[in-house]
């Protein structure tokens, strides 16, 4: 497991995009349940932001929640986001191996048994085809506390050198994320560092076929 308290890292800034989706996801997760709106039904804070913020950069993800891949070796269901290959229709509830680049799970921080459930659910995708690449995107973890946050999500913890994991911000303390308050509170504090694997995801999603 990468140690994140020896790679000496840059304090977020406003003006980082990781900044502006923690935010993001705070305003959107208090928009859907003050308002009661459709997407709480359909789609977490957490993958919409990650989601617009992929279309921005001109990737084909899917514009759904809750997606299927049908093959001659099965079916895989409740997948967050796909990156599709070039021109495929990304507003399909449901596709066919030949149009997947990859798997994508999107977290805001890891809990109790996630890294099981994504392990298992990118294992169970193998069966259906080897093409598949992986990623999981998480917007935040404690990795520089003092006691190292057992729930978090690594490539440690998922067991494949395919499984790849991106975390786009590192924090010491735990505190409600999806409160803009703390996100802007914890900025000034200077408790919020900026690992970079945002730009590691991007690159490794450009890897697309042309």
């Amino acid at each position: 497991m990468k140690d994140y308290k020896k790679l000496n890292l840059p304090l977020l800034t406003e003006k980082d995009e990781e900044y502006q989706m923690l935010l993001a996801v705070a305003e959107e997760y208090t928009r859907q349940h003050t308002q009661k709106t459709r997407e709480k039904r359909s789609g977490d804070a957490t993958e919409i932001v990650l989601r617009e913020f992929l279309l921005k950069k001109g990737f084909n993800v899917t514009l759904r929640p809750d997606l299927k891949i049908q093959g001659q070796g099965g079916t895989i269901d409740r997948i967050d986001s796909l990156l599709l290959m070039p021109k495929v229709d990304p507003n399909k509830p449901s596709y066919v191996p030949e149009e997947v680049d990859a798997i994508l799970e999107i977290k805001n921080n890891g809990v109790a048994n996630q890294s099981l459930r994504i392990r298992e659910k990118f294992d169970g995708s193998r069966g259906v085809s080897q093409n598949f690449r992986f990623a999981v995107a998480v917007f935040s973890e404690r990795f520089l506390s003092r006691t190292p946050y057992k729930y978090a999500i690594t490539e440690d913890e998922l067991g494949n050198e395919k499984y790849r994991v991106f975390t786009f911000v590192a924090r010491r303390i735990w505190d409600r994320m999806y409160d803009v308050s703390v996100v802007e509170r914890m900025l000034r504090d200077h408790e919020l560092w900026k690992t970079g694997e945002k730009d590691d995801l991007l690159s490794f999603l450009a890897r697309v076929s042309a």
